[in-house]
């Protein structure tokens, strides 16, 4: 593959992301909108690792009722039943309240209930309830950070990552996208568009790591998918010896990832 004279770091929109060990890095918007779109390929093996389900889904959970009711919890009129079926049909929402509600409402169904993720994160019920109905738009922090733990468990779980013992199980990813190798501030080379197969690492995906990354997929949180990707890619991957740190500086890191395919970006549980 062609090698290209060192050009100047990308200018692209970034934000930050947190990687292993509390490693703060900044990451290509461009990548973590290619790892969202990702989730949308039924083939990509990333579908089932989402937060946010689909309004059909949302339908099949909740029922008419419980849409309704997140209508109501956004102060809109309650939606007729052909307003439901059209949303159903059209597979959107269109008010971003009654989503997000909705989705809240649903989640929590599928964590047993208020009662039940109160009692999973130490909240009493009145204040589980608020948090459903968007009275309260945030829980306590640490009430807050317990749900996301308990959500992202159920949704691994859902999604076959986790074996019958609660273990998690390794990650063998595929993935296609522009990328720079940086070493220092200046220097480095860029690929127009690589294609990297983790099963070829060195150090294969650890249980560890696939566990982060699956609960960082679990979680929407795509930059910090994007951080644990090019951690393995610089510090791990054959290709890219020379690297014993990963930085903003130093690294392998994603100017863009391509909207997936089957041989694009693939993440099997084995």
């Amino acid at each position: 593959m062609a090698l290209h004279l060192p050009k100047p770091r990308t200018t692209k929109p970034a934000q930050q992301a947190v990687g292993l060990d509390g490693l703060k890095v900044s990451v290509a918007n461009a990548a973590t909108s290619g790892v969202e779109k990702s989730k949308q390929v039924k083939t990509g093996g990333l579908a089932g690792l989402t937060s946010k389900v689909t309004v059909k889904q949302l339908r099949k959970e909740l029922g008419d009722e419980g849409l309704r009711q997140a209508a109501i919890d956004a102060g809109r009129t309650p939606p007729s039943d052909r307003t439901l079926r059209r949303w159903a049909q059209q597979g959107r929402i269109p008010h971003a309240d009654v989503l997000e509600r909705a989705q809240r409402r649903a989640a929590i169904e599928r964590l047993g209930g208020v009662d039940a993720v109160a009692a999973k994160i130490g909240r009493s019920r009145s204040a589980v309830s608020r948090y459903r109905s968007g009275e309260t738009n945030e829980l306590r922090a640490d009430a807050s950070k317990k749900l996301k733990t308990v959500k992202a468990q159920d949704i691994m779980k859902r999604a076959g990552v986790l074996r019958p013992d609660g273990t998690p199980k390794r990650a063998v990813i595929r993935i296609r996208g522009g990328v720079m190798v940086r070493n220092g501030a200046d220097e480095g080379y860029d690929y127009r568009v690589r294609t990297l197969d983790f099963a070829n690492s060195d150090t294969p995906f650890s249980s560890d790591e696939s566990r982060e990354l699956a609960a960082a997929l679990a979680n929407d949180d795509h930059a910090r998918v994007v951080a644990l990707l090019e951690r393995h890619a610089t510090l791990d991957y054959p290709e890219n010896k020379g690297f014993d740190k990963y930085s903003d500086q130093f690294g392998f890191h994603f100017d863009h990832i391509d909207s997936v395919h089957i041989d694009s970006v693939h993440i099997d549980w084995i």
